[in-house]
């Protein structure tokens, strides 16, 4: 793909306010996760480049979007929203 050294592209609007964390839970898992707030409400949760959740302040359950789908990923996904305030 050739991309023109004359192009331009005209940025509206930028916001970046990401979180990463790697993490260990109780039995030893490792995690690594990126958390970024929605455009329209609420906040993706990247699970070790594998899964992909969503969650909104003040709701402790988690909306798994797309990825593997595991059960103790969630567990452990809500323990650190909760524990670093996103939820």
């Amino acid at each position: 793909m050739k991309i023109s050294d004359n192009a331009r592209i005209n940025l509206k609007e930028y916001i970046h306010e990401s979180s990463y964390y790697r993490f260990e839970n109780g039995d030893g898992t490792q995690y690594t996760v990126h958390i970024c707030h929605c455009e329209h409400g609420g906040f993706y949760v990247i699970c070790n480049d594998s899964s992909l959740w969503m969650g909104f302040k003040g709701d402790l359950h988690l909306k798994f979007l797309c990825g593997n789908n595991n059960e103790y990923t969630k567990i452990a996904l809500t323990q650190l929203l909760v524990a670093k305030e996103w939820i």
